[in-house]
């Protein structure tokens, strides 16, 4: 089973429209993918509320679960969070400290919403790859604070292998701090993950719409590691994580 950890609903400016869970169910089906975390787009401008992203997922229950987003430096963001979670089922938080122009180890703005998310039980995804917010470092940071949360970087720092090593650095640091395969160029960090830290660390997900699932997947399967490994990252870690039935 292939589930995507990293899929996006709402409007990017990336491919410039709006994707809704019907389009993006389309888009697993051709990739072969089971099961996705569906997350808030955060480059369009205009934020999905937390009850329209549960809407979406109504149509696809067994196939679809949501993270939320919230607006990091708005007045309410920790209040919002916790009735997404806790009204509309949202299973974690998406932060993207590069779009969202906070450093992703702020403790005035972002260390409140880790807070929450331990008091909640409920991972928190970073994006990571660009500085000065979005670093590999600052986010194992956060990790490392935070012992009792389960923390996902998204990109596992992106296209530098100075940064994807970075982030395998801090992963050996903080127990805690799982690494997702999107947008890395090579299958060869991946491997590397997977030797330093041990597969149960590395999670799959695509970044849809702005890459190609397919294309993400074949890293997992190109990678020099077991099949015991590749299913692993393809999804049984990341439904562990969620609890969510295989």
């Amino acid at each position: 089973m292939i589930v995507d950890a990293h899929a996006h609903i709402g409007h990017t400016r990336f491919v410039g429209e709006s994707l809704d869970a019907g389009q993006v169910l389309r888009v697993m089906d051709q990739a072969g993918i089971d099961k996705a975390v569906l997350l808030p787009a955060l480059s369009g401008g205009k934020l999905l509320s937390a009850q329209a992203v549960a809407q979406e997922i109504r149509s696809a229950p067994d196939r679809l679960v949501a993270f939320t987003a919230v607006d990091i430096k708005g007045s309410n963001a920790v209040e919002q969070f916790e009735r997404a979670v806790v009204e509309h089922g949202a299973r974690g938080l998406k932060i993207h400290p590069t779009f969202q122009a906070v450093p992703a180890d702020d403790e005035v703005w972002v260390y409140p919403l880790v807070e929450k998310a331990r008091q909640l039980k409920v991972p928190v995804m970073f994006h990571s790859g660009e500085g000065p917010y979005a670093l590999p470092w600052q986010i194992g940071l956060v990790a490392m604070d935070f012992p009792d949360v389960t923390v996902i970087m998204a990109h596992m720092g992106l296209a530098s292998i100075a940064y994807t090593d970075g982030a395998i650095n801090m992963a050996k640091k903080a127990p805690n701090l799982f690494l997702e395969t999107s947008g890395v160029v090579y299958d060869t960090p991946i491997a590397k993950a997977v030797q330093v830290l041990g597969a149960e660390r590395v999670i799959y997900g695509s970044d849809c719409p702005i890459n190609n699932p397919a294309h993400e997947i074949m890293k997992i399967q190109v990678a020099r590691i077991s099949e015991e490994d590749k299913r692993k990252i393809l999804g049984e870690n990341i439904c562990r994580i969620l609890g969510w039935g295989r």
